[in-house]
């Protein structure tokens, strides 16, 4: 990898996002890094400057097309380029289906799908004409593939992302821009403390304690998955998700532990084909 390259991160004050930009750094990159907590944003800045590479932080909430383009533009300002888009920014939200709103629908979907459809907006057309190599990666998750209990708007994002990604690979297949989407497995993120908290500003969401446990809503769907794989650093995940990158993949997977699972669906697909009425 060039050290010349410029990598964007949305989401990027923890999790797999701060991962990415530690990886990156390592790689001499230089960064343009967003989020909406402010304390975490400051921190990942801190961790990759250390590494004497040039960056920039801003809070944003992916969710606002407007802020996104502002950031396409300044990225282009700043650095010239961009090699690598992580729409990485997400929420996970549970609650079971009987309890979810219109604005828990909204906020979810505003933030994970309409995240990446505003990365992607703001930055192809600048990607596309530059002529350069690139590269857009969206954070998908095996909840894009696998229906969990209490993750039914999560799930239902993640699906969406999968689909989007995949539209938008056929159309760029003749372009210099690779497309792919990161499934992790278990990754030791606080995203399951992202929960719907109302009219709460976005960069004070992760600051408001929930009065139940996401963890505890949550246990139906961990027992589903125990034993399947084990968990990883969000470094780590981003070792594997370069790695991916380098391999020219589309599916990036960080665990082997889910395949059965996914096959066992594929199979019901399969069957579902044999059985229908016309040819």
């Amino acid at each position: 990898m060039s050290e010349s390259k410029v990598a964007v991160i949305t989401g990027a004050g923890s999790g797999i996002g701060r991962g990415l930009a530690q990886f990156a750094a390592s790689k001499k990159m230089q960064l343009v890094l967003c989020d909406v907590n402010t304390s975490g944003l400051d921190e990942t800045l801190n961790i990759v400057t250390a590494e004497g590479v040039e960056a920039i932080a801003r809070v944003i909430d992916v969710s606002d097309v407007n802020a996104m383009m502002n950031l396409a533009g300044e990225t282009y300002e700043t650095f010239g380029a961009c090699h690598y888009l992580f729409n990485n920014a997400g929420v996970l939200g549970p609650a079971p289906v009987k309890d979810i709103t219109r604005e828990m629908y909204d906020w979810l979907m505003d933030i994970n799908m309409g995240g990446c459809f505003n990365g992607v907006n703001a930055f192809l057309p600048r990607m596309l004409e530059s002529g350069e190599e690139g590269n857009i990666v969206a954070t998908c998750s095996t909840s894009g593939f696998i229906s969990y209990p209490m993750l039914s708007l999560y799930s239902a994002s993640k699906f969406a992302i999968r689909g989007f990604m995949a539209t938008l690979r056929e159309e760029l297949k003749t372009s210099n821009i690779q497309v792919s989407i990161v499934c992790p497995g278990e990754v030791d993120t606080n995203i399951v403390n992202s929960v719907y908290q109302g009219d709460t500003p976005p960069a004070k969401r992760e600051e408001k304690v929930d009065e139940k446990d996401p963890r505890e809503m949550l246990e139906v769907a961990a027992d589903d998955a125990q034993g399947k794989s084990f968990p990883i650093s969000p470094l780590e995940a981003a070792e594997a998700i370069f790695q991916g990158i380098e391999n020219n993949d589309f599916y990036i997977f960080t665990h082997k532990g889910y395949e059965e699972h996914i096959q066992n669906i594929a199979d019901e697909y399969i069957a579902a084909f044999d059985r229908a009425k016309y040819q």
